[in-house]
């Protein structure tokens, strides 16, 4: 998470917790959780916030071993991560080519997330992989299923996928319902409901001192909201009536 990202989350868990009746904390960062806790008379809930339209949406890890795209993350948008991989005729080439550039068997090959990983029998090293991505007109997109519905994806993510569900977004100036849950009862009826059409990508990405690959989830158009809790926003307030 990026410095910016997250003072505007605290940004805007302090923008919630100064509407009367309201309050509303940033937790330490838990990712098993969405961003900030909202009490509301008798009901706490979760709000999402992203600093823009274009942040990514849910980023689950996977990895290769022993033939097969596999994860750790028991998320919805991680399934469909693995299963988009291991039907994609993008990937299993790009398998292959990396597995030929490192000179390990392709029945070896491992493609770790974690810096751990990469310590085990087959895995492709981390100054190989930076080496295969520097070359000309490689691209670091495995796989890309296009036209997916991610509203239904991302709205499965929060509301299943999480510790405790968030059924709210606050997305750039744009506030939504992540499914038609509104258990602070602000209106169902005039709260647009987070959906969209968009590109499921995975991305493999060098570190430091690892690599990770990762989905990109990010839904191409949202629809248009009359309220936000961006702090300074013109839209209306979802609390206030």
């Amino acid at each position: 998470m990026s410095a910016l990202s997250d003072k505007y989350e605290q940004d805007v868990a302090k923008y919630i917790d100064s509407i009367p009746g309201v309050n509303a904390i940033r937790p330490p960062g838990d990712t098993g959780y969405a961003d900030v806790k909202v009490t509301y008379g008798t009901v706490t809930t979760w709000v999402e916030v992203k600093m823009s339209h274009t942040d990514n949406l849910s980023n689950p890890r996977v990895y290769f071993s022993n033939g097969l795209w596999k994860t750790t993350y028991t998320t919805p948008a991680a399934k469909a991560a693995v299963e988009i991989l291991n039907k994609s005729s993008f990937s299993r080439d790009f398998v292959a080519k990396i597995a030929k550039f490192a000179g390990i068997p392709i029945q070896k090959v491992k493609i770790p997330t974690t810096k751990g990983g990469l310590k085990e029998d087959g895995a492709v090293p981390l100054d190989v992989m930076k080496q295969y991505f520097s070359q000309p007109n490689v691209n670091r997109y495995i796989a890309n299923q296009e036209n997916y519905n991610l509203g239904k994806l991302v709205t499965e993510h929060y509301t299943m996928g999480k510790k405790e569900p968030a059924y709210y977004m606050q997305a750039g100036d744009d506030f939504y319902l992540i499914s038609k849950t509104d258990p602070l009862k602000l209106g169902a009826n005039r709260i647009p409901q987070l959906a969209g059409m968009g590109d499921f990508k995975v991305r493999i990405a060098t570190r430091s001192d690892f690599y990770e690959v990762q989905a990109e989830i990010k839904i191409t158009k949202m629809p248009h909201s009359h309220y936000s809790l961006k702090p300074g926003t013109q839209k209306k307030n979802p609390f206030l009536r």
